[in-house]
């Protein structure tokens, strides 16, 4: 639900740090967008979604102090739309956003939930995967 995920949010930016880097200070991560690739969230969606795949990255490239997102694609185009006065009020889809992390790339999944009142955002750090 959207008050578990909110909650979620909260308590997982209060460890961010801490899991980012020994010395609890996130130092050198890029937040310019729009993104690379292929994004079809707008740039505050981007924004606002960056520091959680940062963070999901970071509790694997534990020691790592340096990313940026290097690539982003839709990988499930969007379903359940719904259009009220020629915009986009209501829709899902998902994304594959690759984040370079001290020489090491990962792939990133993030689900986007749009509806009337703004968009969510769904990382699952089990299902990053380290590109080879």
């Amino acid at each position: 639900s959207d008050v578990c995920m909110k909650k979620f949010l909260k308590v997982f930016l209060l460890i961010l740090p801490i899991v980012l880097s020994n010395n609890c200070m996130a130092s050198d991560f890029n937040y310019n967008v729009p993104l690379p690739g292929g994004s079809i969230a707008n740039s505050k969606l981007q924004y606002d979604t960056i520091m959680p795949v940062y963070a999901s990255v970071g509790t694997i490239a534990r020691k790592c102090q340096k990313m940026k997102i290097v690539n982003t694609q839709v990988i499930i185009t969007p379903y359940d739309l719904k259009i009220q006065n020629n915009k986009t009020v209501g829709g899902k889809w998902e994304e594959l956003w690759t984040v370079e992390a001290c020489s090491k790339q990962y792939d990133v999944p993030v689900k986007f939930v749009l509806d009337p009142t703004g968009a969510t955002y769904m990382i699952s750090p089990n299902n990053i995967q380290k590109r080879k």
